[in-house]
């Protein structure tokens, strides 16, 4: 009796103990997802951020493209006006200077009076003529270095778009050539459930549950486990995209047994069963690659029926690109 009390014992201890690990591994998984989930948001932030600050770069680009017309407008207005000035002011120097010759063959007191008269107004005039010449001048070379300080800040700045709309083109172009290779990769598995979209700046290489698993079990099928081979030999190429593998099933409570407690459970386990082979060539850094169960909760169909719960047995394999150059340029 005394045996059988210590084997039920230890029969025990070892179920507590499994529980624990499961436990520990379930935590373990729950704050890298949120990690991850961390990063995506921060991520998509940057984006967002970069994309509104192109935009307001492109209005402040078209705002002082209209200051420097309207400036530019201003300088030649203003050396039309310089140019009138100076002739003016030429001609009456000339004009003084034809009194002056005048004055000298006047042969009476009252004549060399007027004329002097007539000279002393013109140099009146001429003096005031001369300062406002002399302004405009001054508003002219103002005007031009007005020019020169926008046409700088518009070339900075036109400068500035042009290198954030080319890294946002070169990731959009990338994202675009990873899923063409993570398709043709994979071609001949569209009809087992396969699909790779582009959306919100990430990859999404969506499974069926028929192509990977039998109802509520975690082992990858062998067809399944070869799509995730091709697969990881693409990821392995590409070292610059976070990787992160969801599993998620219906809103049916898993009956089943063992270390598997509920939904939350399943999707984990078979969120690392997918890793386990997504890593298994070595060639890819652990370190990229996050599991994440979902259960339930993100449904792609919400129906009740048996066609939108067959949609929502998945797992999903969301590849997300560093953004490290696009967020240096932000900083």
């Amino acid at each position: 009796m005394m045996t059988i009390k210590k084997t039920l014992a230890v029969a025990a201890a070892a179920v507590l103990m499994a529980s624990c690990v499961t436990q520990a591994k379930y935590n373990e998984a729950k704050e890298g997802e949120a990690q991850y989930y961390a990063e995506a948001r921060k991520c998509a932030q940057t984006v967002s951020e970069l994309e509104t600050r192109n935009d307001e770069l492109s209005k402040e680009v078209q705002k002082l493209k209209r200051q420097r017309d309207a400036a530019t407008a201003d300088t030649a207005r203003l050396a039309r006006e310089l140019q009138r000035m100076r002739g003016e002011c030429d001609a009456m120097q000339k004009q003084a200077w034809d009194l002056i010759e005048k004055m000298q063959i006047c042969k009476t007191e009252e004549e060399v009076q007027a004329l002097l008269a007539e000279i002393q107004g013109l140099q009146t005039e001429l003096m005031q003529r001369e300062d406002a010449l002399f302004a405009a001048e001054r508003a002219l070379d103002a005007k031009r270095k007005e020019i020169e300080q926008q046409s700088a800040e518009l070339q900075e700045k036109s400068a500035r778009i042009e290198e954030l709309t080319a890294l946002l083109e070169a990731q959009s172009k990338k994202l675009q050539e990873m899923r063409d290779k993570i398709r043709n990769a994979l071609t001949g598995y569209e009809g087992d459930g396969l699909q790779v979209t582009v959306k919100n700046g990430r990859i999404y290489v969506s499974l069926d549950e028929k192509l990977l698993f039998e109802s509520g079990r975690w082992e990858v099928a062998a067809r399944g486990a070869d799509a995730i081979g091709k697969l990881s030999g693409v990821l392995a190429d590409n070292k610059d995209m976070d990787i992160l593998v969801e599993g998620h099933t219906d809103n049916i409570p898993f009956g089943g047994n063992g270390n598997i407690a509920d939904n939350w459970d399943l999707s984990v386990k078979r969120a690392t069963a997918i890793v386990r082979i997504l890593l298994q060539s070595g060639a890819i850094e652990p370190a990229r690659v996050i599991a994440s169960g979902r259960a339930e909760h993100c449904p792609v169909d919400t129906a009740d029926s048996p066609e939108a719960r067959q949609k929502n047995r998945r797992c999903e394999i969301i590849l997300s690109p560093k953004l490290d150059e696009l967020m240096k340029l932000f900083d």
